[in-house]
């Protein structure tokens, strides 16, 4: 695969405008050739998109669907996509000038994997935020660094693909409406032999407003589809549906401390709070079978 690889960036959005403007400029901004480069803006069954977004950054496409989750979004843009590579980052993230970049230069030497990137919080105020961003570097931390070598999953705010791997694994699960459809589709990437590979010098920075009600809202979400994928993946592979150990949980509550958070105590308790939400979740859709 050649440096001038042909991506396209899929964004899924949905009444953002503001975070999606921030989002589609860092693209135009990239650091790698224009002509080598489509941004393809589904619009998840919103209100219309602003013209003065697509003026702003040159040529972007957008693709209107009905609402049905960012999985059924992100499925449409990779069906209007032309790119040898598919790249997937979120409304409310702002990508690094070299990000596009970095992911092709990991697909030219793993050119049957998917990349995901780091992520990194900016909203650095915001304690809900910072302690639902630690959760996720806690996941890749743990699963990467801590003699495990190997991911079980990507997020799809930073996640890139060469399109002919995407195509074998298949589409997201678009009964995922709110969470997990990147576990899930991580884990059938698994069964389908291709490697999960961590580029964290693709950076993307997400900039994701919460309050103590959407951050146990969002976690609620996340335990729903948990408990889904959790399921699903057991029926793929033939196996009992299993949790994590102890030392994952705890590792997670301390991650506050480690990163030294200038509110590590109140972090760690939200941290304690956002499981709290993922069992009520859980327990909820088993109630809804």
């Amino acid at each position: 695969m050649s440096e001038r690889a042909f991506v396209s960036v899929i964004v899924p959005t949905r009444n953002r405008p503001e975070a999606l403007a921030r989002c589609v400029a860092s693209l135009a901004a990239q650091a790698y050739p224009r002509e080598c480069l489509e941004i393809l803006v589904v619009n998840d069954g919103g209100v219309s998109v602003p013209k003065g977004i697509l003026e702003s950054a040159g040529s972007v496409e957008v693709i209107d669907v009905p609402h049905g989750g960012p999985a059924t979004a992100r499925n449409a843009g990779v069906a209007c996509a032309r790119g040898d590579i598919l790249a997937f980052v979120d409304d409310d993230c702002v990508a690094d000038p070299g990000w596009i970049g970095a992911m092709v230069t990991r697909l030219t030497v793993h050119t049957d994997a998917a990349v995901g990137g780091r992520v990194v919080n900016a909203l650095l105020d915001n304690r809900y935020a910072r302690a639902s961003q630690l959760l996720v570097t806690h996941l890749y931390r743990y699963y990467h660094e801590e003699a495990r070598g190997h991911l079980p999953f990507l997020t799809t705010n930073n996640l890139a693909v060469r399109a002919e791997t995407f195509a074998r694994v298949g589409p997201f699960d678009a009964s995922y409406r709110f969470a997990s459809e990147d576990r899930d589709w991580s884990d059938r990437c698994l069964l389908a032999s291709r490697p999960l590979v961590y580029a964290p010098e693709a950076v993307v920075h997400h900039a994701h407003p919460l309050t103590f009600a959407s951050f146990f809202q969002q976690h609620f979400r996340y335990g729903e589809g948990a408990r889904r994928f959790h399921r699903r993946r057991a029926d793929r592979r033939g196996t009992r549906v299993r949790l994590e150990s102890a030392a994952f949980y705890t590792g997670m509550v301390r991650a506050p401390f480690e990163a030294e958070d200038p509110e590590a105590l109140r972090v760690a308790m939200l941290i304690i709070a956002s499981q709290a939400a993922g069992a009520v979740g859980w327990a909820a859709s088993v109630t809804g079978d």
